[in-house]
């Protein structure tokens, strides 16, 4: 099968931010989101910082590649259904299976305390309580129960209508809720309308339609390099918005800084505009030919088929390793800075290979989809 090196180009990215997300969690109180900034310190701002960036793309990236390669396809139901639930469900059994195997073999329980047996075994895979980062295979199964039905849609309905439904997904999922926040709090309401949603316009359908409407939409690479550079700041904005507003209360630009956080910062550094903006950018990035130089692109080329095994699997190697470095107390924000990046890209490498040895084998290549 001929591979698209755009498609394989946002994969390998997406995989990366993925384990970024994991390695900078356990970093300085990287997964400090919700907390106060300013008690972290700068190296533990500095690791929030990139797990907030990465977190809020390396997941819906996935997810716009699904819906760019999968939605508008002629495929019956049936044949959609045996495809991709054959693709991912028996890996995904699999690695759950060994999953609940390592935790035994090292004596703990499932994440809500619950000792492990085979009911409870059972319990636990169809709650998603063996590993928190198997909640996108529950996510990607719900996508595929729909995808048919939205193939339909998007087969038939004009562009000016696609476009449309993403306007309106955004006003529903970022405008909206901040409408309704800001008149609760000038209005000193206690609760309005907290549960009113569009349920049909959640924010991962979106995001699938997105990687349809968008798959073919290219800017200027000087455009795009505009965009990369702002969304890079607009990643880390909040965070730093919020440390400057507690270590520096008395400065005279804290009324901008308060007026940035809750009015300005929320429709710019959201989920969507992010994702939607570093799709948009590698998509039309992708081309460069420094991306196709023989070391990188050879690396993207081949390591993208192993990204679903390496996300199924990487828990294995990082939590352990992880665990052992105990850089959980790190005050230093050049060593949090590099240190990050490196074991970001050590476990890809690691895991990825592991994967390779997998597929290259005879009985368990069904483990590296």
């Amino acid at each position: 099968m001929e591979r698209t090196f755009w498609i394989d180009l946002i994969r390998v990215i997406g995989a990366l931010l993925v384990i970024a997300i994991h390695v900078s969690g356990r970093v300085s109180g990287g997964y400090a989101t919700g907390i106060d900034p300013a008690t972290l310190g700068l190296a533990g701002l500095v690791s929030l910082c990139i797990n907030n960036a990465s977190s809020c793309i390396a997941v819906p990236l996935f997810v716009m590649v699904s819906g760019a390669l999968l939605l508008g396809r002629n495929d019956t139901m049936s044949t959609f259904y045996r495809k991709r639930f054959g693709k991912i469900l028996t890996p995904f059994l699999a690695w759950s299976g060994i999953f609940i195997f390592c935790l035994w073999i090292a004596g703990q329980n499932f994440k809500d305390g619950t000792a492990i047996t085979l009911t409870s075994s059972i319990g636990a895979f169809l709650s998603g309580g063996i590993s928190g980062h198997f909640w996108f295979m529950y996510m990607l199964i719900s996508l595929y129960l729909v995808t048919p039905f939205l193939s339909v849609f998007v087969r038939n309905a004009p562009k000016s209508m696609l476009f449309s439904f993403l306007i309106l997904w955004f006003i529903a999922l970022v405008l909206f809720p901040l409408f309704q926040k800001t008149v609760k709090e000038t209005l000193g309401i206690a609760e309005i309308a907290e549960d009113f949603r569009f349920e049909l316009v959640t924010l991962w359908v979106g995001f699938f339609v997105a990687g349809y409407v968008l798959k073919d939409v290219l800017i200027s690479r000087r455009w795009a390099l505009a965009a990369l550079i702002a969304g890079l700041c607009l990643s880390i904005a909040g965070p730093v918005n919020a440390y400057l507003i507690r270590v520096y209360p008395d400065s005279p630009l804290l009324f901008l800084f308060i007026f940035l956080g809750k009015y300005i910062l929320p429709i710019f550094t959201n989920q969507i505009v992010l994702t939607l903006t570093a799709f948009l950018v590698l998509r039309s990035l992708s081309e460069l030919p420094l991306l196709h130089s023989p070391w990188f692109g050879r690396t993207v080329t081949a390591t993208a088929p192993l990204t679903f095994g390496i996300y199924l699997s990487h828990h294995l190697l990082l939590t352990p390793t992880m665990g052992k470095l105990n850089m959980g107390e790190c005050d230093s924000w050049l060593l949090v800075l590099c240190a990050i990046p490196a074991l970001s890209l050590f476990f890809y490498f690691a895991t990825a290979g592991g994967m390779y040895v997998l597929r290259r084998s005879g009985y368990l290549k069904f483990l590296s989809p």
